[in-house]
């Protein structure tokens, strides 16, 4: 990486210019690479390039608008890649399921090959959809990191990550707090992306706050059991959907037989074998012990003790420019986030 400025010291648009483009060529890097399909992790990489940029433009919104349209493409682009992350990384689980019986096996390949079949079309909906919306995005942060655009605010580059810092802070600790079961999906959800979005901000001054490097090992391992977590209950969506579909595939076996007319469509899918059922039912029974073995962790190593000190931690962060002092009082009330908009 080239050496750069101390980006506090000066203006928060022209630190979030700068910023941008650096994150902008990984971005078009990692468009690349999905177009290309050479590498595995390309659709990885392309999220976590387009988090980035989108954690940036958020922490210093105010200090610089943004081209009408921008953030709308941008998030098409992020859940465009939704579908296909989540189907890569089930697959990946379910390829770890051993000490299955033949009889088990034999569901688990069919839901296996079903996958592939989902992940094919997902793959290909994503690189249109992403062909479709990628070079304006582009062009927009483009714009903005060569100073084009809205005209940018007075706010300093320190004020603007302190009150993003504070503020992602608070609404970590706050979706914790509601946190006491596997059963509370959103604010699990909610938090892993607050905790996302705090490390990509502090990793880009990483090298002007020397105290934040410890803070990022703590949210990069909390952002990883959230991850765990909530991959659970979305590949739980995934098997309840794939058992709902043996049923009523076995309940048209039972219609055939009693009225084997002619019905008015059919399915192109390859139908689920007779014992599949087992081997789904399988996978369910080794998806909730994984799901709340990792809910306990996340209990007794975050819930009950390390959480509420890494939220202290932040907001005793002192990030300062020229002419600066004093630290950020995390106590101080801010409007709770509006419902729904954290996690876009």
């Amino acid at each position: 990486m080239a050496v750069r400025k101390k980006l506090l010291q000066g203006s928060a648009a022209g630190a979030a210019r700068t910023i941008i483009r650096g994150l902008l060529a990984d971005l078009v890097r990692a468009r690349r690479g999905l177009t290309q399909r050479k590498n595995a992790d390309s659709v990885h990489d392309f999220r976590v390039a387009l988090r980035r940029v989108r954690s940036i433009l958020r922490a210093f919104r105010t200090a610089l608008p943004l081209p009408k349209g921008l953030r709308r493409r941008l998030r098409r682009l992020a859940r465009a890649t939704d579908e296909s992350r989540n189907l890569e990384t089930w697959q990946a689980w379910i390829a770890e399921a051993n000490q299955l019986t033949a009889r088990q096996r034999e569901g688990v390949s069919w839901l296996q090959a079903r996958l592939r079949n989902r992940r094919r079309s997902a793959d290909a909906r994503t690189r249109r959809q992403i062909t479709k919306w990628f070079g304006r995005a582009r062009d927009g942060l483009r714009q903005i990191s060569a100073g084009g655009g809205p005209k940018a605010g007075p706010q300093k580059a320190a004020a603007s990550v302190r009150r993003a810092v504070r503020t992602g802070a608070l609404v970590l600790s706050r979706q914790l707090g509601q946190v006491s079961s596997m059963r509370d999906r959103e604010p699990i959800h909610a938090a892993r992306i607050a905790a996302k979005r705090l490390r990509y901000l502090l990793e880009e001054f990483a090298e002007e706050l020397p105290e934040a490097g410890g803070i990022l090992i703590k949210l990069e391992k909390l952002q990883g059991i959230l991850g765990e977590v909530h991959d659970a209950h979305v590949f739980a969506d995934q098997l309840r959907a794939a058992l709902a579909e043996t049923g009523e595939q076995r309940a048209r076996m039972v219609n055939e037989k009693l009225l084997p007319w002619p019905g008015a469509g059919g399915t192109t899918e390859r139908a689920a074998p007779p014992g599949a059922r087992v081997g789904l039912l399988a996978l369910a029974r080794r998806l909730r012990r994984h799901g709340e073995s990792r809910f306990e962790q996340l209990r007794a190593e975050w819930l009950e003790g390390q959480a509420a000190e890494l939220v202290v931690r932040l907001g005793q962060l002192s990030i300062e420019s020229s002419g600066e002092s004093g630290r950020p009082d995390l106590n101080r009330r801010l409007p709770a986030p509006k419902a729904g908009a954290l996690p876009d």
